[in-house]
């Protein structure tokens, strides 16, 4: 395992690889943020845009499982530079058409290659990072998603006020291509200085195998069974109801609500990623200082999602920006949610050469729940009202705290037969050094 041993070098990786994730949102939220304005301009009505959106969410989805078992096994940088240069590709194509169920293929095209970063980025972490820096990692890079959404929705309510929506998946495509040239030079870098390194390293090749040795190997199925990750991606998908998908319908929510306009409705959204930038430093604080447990922690944030909600329902009518407040607190609960158990939680599999596979199980989990609600908050919004569709959400942050609780038990499990196993493999290294 190449290790990166520099602080520079680090920091280097790190920022190459947050810009890089950062900007897939650029090339994903432009539609849900130009979705008010394609429905007021009548080019698809709120039926047609939801299966728009599910078919990017169920492409994603089932992508990041292959995403995720590829992540451990083909070339990460090729991975994610094809990711970002077909999703520019992709935002290109948007730009021109007119017919819904064309855009429904064209953006599903574009969550399946999109769906080809995460993972692989996690793998990259896992292999380039020291062990006793990867989880801080792992939760530092969780920023780059309220600064990506931030900039989609401020960048599209720009360009929209000053041009035209379709304008808005050209200049995305524009900086999904100019990024992909940017990774594949800086990776290809970071990769020439962690092979310089290993070569000066091979006089302690000896050691270096010791250490290997020492790597367990164990199934799929036994990872799976015996961490509780079953219980997690349940979560997940609930947390992608919460998140993606909520996010997703703000801005049409906003404008059917309090009639602010498509524009308005969309700066006004541009509050729910400055909540959610605080939501991954509160996932790591709240985790450090009282639970020290990612299972536990992701449930006390769903039960923080079940208050704001709750009083979203019951103050729903009183003004916007209170309203916007109480979805800042949901989806910002949400994304401390998604920073413990999806960024957070594959780091243990490290070991196991399956942090990339383990992160793609637990996004599908995750986008699977987007895709339902990508879809199912239009339509349930269009038959029932709004009113109902919240209390649903209600009901939804209960269910994703019960299943974290369910599958505390059998994580802890996992996690103490870890740790003896490796305390019995550090007594037998000490006996032969002895």
């Amino acid at each position: 395992m190449k290790k990166l041993q520099s602080k520079k070098e680090m920091k280097a990786l790190f920022f190459l690889c947050f810009f890089a994730y950062m900007i897939t949102y650029l090339g994903r939220l432009n539609y849900s943020a130009s979705l008010a304005e394609m429905v007021l301009q009548g080019v698809v009505n709120k039926e047609q845009a939801g299966f728009i959106g599910t078919m990017f969410f169920a492409a994603y989805g089932s992508g990041q499982l292959i995403s995720g078992f590829l992540g451990d096994r083909l070339s990460a940088k090729q991975m994610i530079f094809t990711g970002l240069f077909c999703s520019a590709l992709a935002n290109f194509m948007m730009c021109f058409l007119h017919d819904s169920l064309h855009m429904a293929v064209v953006w599903g095209i574009n969550g399946f290659v999109q769906s080809l970063i995460w993972s692989p980025i996690v793998h990259i972490i896992s292999q380039y990072f020291p062990d006793d820096m990867q989880k801080d990692a792992g939760v530092k890079i969780n920023y780059c998603v309220p600064v990506g959404t931030f900039l989609a929705y401020l960048f599209t309510a720009c360009v929209i006020s000053a041009a035209h929506w379709r304008m808005v998946f050209l200049s995305a495509g524009a900086a999904l291509l100019v990024m992909s040239g940017i990774w594949l030079a800086g990776m290809t870098r970071i990769e020439q200085i962690a092979a310089d390194r290993s070569k000066v390293q091979k006089r302690e090749e000896g050691s270096n195998k010791q250490a290997d040795s020492s790597k367990q190997t164990i199934s799929m199925r036994s990872l799976i069974w015996q961490s509780g990750i079953l219980f997690f991606c349940g979560a997940l998908c609930v947390q992608g109801v919460l998140k993606d998908g909520v996010t997703t319908w703000i801005p049409t929510y906003i404008n059917e609500q309090f009639h602010i306009g498509s524009v308005g409705s969309i700066i006004g959204t541009t509050v729910i990623p400055v909540f959610n930038f605080f939501g991954v430093f509160l996932a790591g604080a709240v985790n450090r200082r009282w639970f020290r447990n990612e299972i536990k922690t992701a449930a006390a944030f769903f039960a923080a999602a079940l208050a704001a909600l709750t009083a979203l329902r019951i103050f729903s009518s009183v003004h916007f920006m209170l309203s916007l407040c109480f979805f800042g607190i949901a989806t910002t609960a949400m994304m401390s949610v998604n920073t413990m158990l999806v960024s957070v939680l594959p780091m243990y599999f490290g070991k196991y050469q399956r942090a990339s596979t383990m992160s793609g199980v637990l996004n599908s989990g995750a986008y699977l729940g987007g895709t339902i609600s990508a879809y199912g908050i239009g339509a349930l919004s269009y038959h029932l009202g709004w009113d109902k569709t919240i209390e649903i959400w209600i009901v939804c942050a209960a269910l994703g705290g019960i299943l974290c609780i369910g599958g505390n038990p059998v994580w802890k499990q996992f996690l103490s037969g870890k740790k003896r196993k490796e305390k019995i493999t550090k007594e037998r290294k000490t006996i032969y050094e002895l």
